[in-house]
């Protein structure tokens, strides 16, 4: 069975038709004129502000479109231990440690996935403007595909030239989200093999939780993280749900005529085994509790099964994960960690003096 047939799998059954191939520039567009209102609001996690917006565009086959991007870039002190210039994150949305990122010398790249696919089944946005929605499965993206689709042209717009604009290392790019963006996420290191590292969280079903392991009235120890003793997981998101009418936009059409998680002929472990690669790297992010939607335990456990792949070719240091105790989110203890091990594995900087707690997690022992 080759990755070629799991890749094509991922695309007839379930996410919909990867595109690429477009012309794709840019325009600088000066610094946000909104940063300075929005800093005397409250804060809204949802809203993208500040930073230097540039305006990328995307033409195919006549059919052009364009969206925006807020880069915030670190200073030139932050970044000067990078002589290739910054490693950059580019963000489905707006992440909580953006500065801490930046004081590392790491630039952040955020653009709105909703404006790009809507989040709904009225499939409009940026992506649908050039590749309608149709009947046949040729013409059938998801939304999550879309979203993925939306970074891929990000990282087309650095190596047109934002790289020298804004003094970004190319070739050292990193894409993450969170939750219905950290879906995206997985599904983006699957199929645009330039990411350097793919930084899926909380990404839950129909994204590295396996459809076929349920954690649901299941007990587990979780003092390692600073949890208790015994916490019994609630309701794991079922297919049904993503197959409901607030999410099967993400999907194909295909994907609606699976009934039981037992159907599914590959499961989802495959998606971070297809951004398998000696160049590149794979980072997961969970949450421990709160999260039993989510279904953290079934993500450590599609961990294990990429991980026995990895091991296998040699690439046993490239896939980690980190299970925080708390926080549907990219927290500051994910981003310390990310640099850190992105920073050993590929600029060769630092130690890790030893990566077993990005090798292991709670759950080991207690499945």
């Amino acid at each position: 069975m080759g990755l070629t047939t799991i890749k094509e799998y991922y695309e007839r059954e379930m996410y919909g038709v990867w595109r690429d191939g477009e012309t794709v520039t840019y325009e600088l567009l000066g610094p946000d004129p909104e940063e300075k209102a929005a800093a005397d609001k409250p804060w809204n996690p949802f809203a993208i502000v500040g930073g230097e917006l540039v305006r990328v565009n995307v033409e195919k086959n006549g059919r052009r479109t364009s969206f925006i991007v807020h880069a915030y870039l670190p200073t030139e002190e932050a970044r000067s231990i990078y002589p290739n210039g910054s490693p950059f994150i580019i963000c489905l949305h707006p992440i909580m440690p953006k500065d801490l990122a930046l004081a590392k010398g790491y630039a952040v790249l955020v653009f709105g996935s909703f404006g790009v696919a809507s989040d709904n089944t009225e499939r409009k946005g940026s992506f649908y403007d050039i590749y309608p929605y149709g009947k046949e499965e040729s013409e059938q993206t998801g939304v999550l595909m879309a979203w993925a689709w939306g970074a891929s042209k990000v990282l087309d717009a650095v190596y047109a030239g934002l790289d020298r604009e804004f003094h970004l290392d190319a070739s050292a790019s990193m894409v993450t989200g969170v939750s219905r963006c950290g879906k995206a996420t997985a599904v983006c290191g699957a199929f645009d093999t330039r990411f350097r590292m793919t930084i899926p969280a909380c990404s839950g079903a129909g994204g590295l939780a396996l459809y076929q392991v349920r954690s649901t009235g299941k007990t587990y120890d979780l003092t390692g993280v600073g949890g208790p003793a015994s916490y019994t997981y609630g309701e794991n998101e079922p297919l049904s749900c993503l197959q409901s009418d607030a999410e099967r936009g993400w999907f194909n059409d295909k994907f609606l005529t699976y009934r039981e998680p037992e159907d599914f002929p590959y499961d989802q472990e495959w998606l971070p085994i297809l951004a398998m690669d000696e160049n590149r790297y794979y980072f997961i992010i969970g949450a421990c509790m709160s999260e039993d939607w989510v279904n953290a335990p079934s993500m450590w456990e599609c961990y294990k099964r990429a991980n026995t792949i990895y091991e296998a070719h040699g690439f046993g240091d490239h896939l980690v994960a980190n299970f925080h105790r708390e926080g549907h989110a990219v927290l500051p203890e994910d981003m310390e960690l990310i640099v850190a091990y992105f920073n050993w594995m590929y600029f060769g900087m630092d130690t890790l003096p030893d990566l077993a707690p990005l090798k292991t997690s709670v759950f080991a022992g207690q499945e």
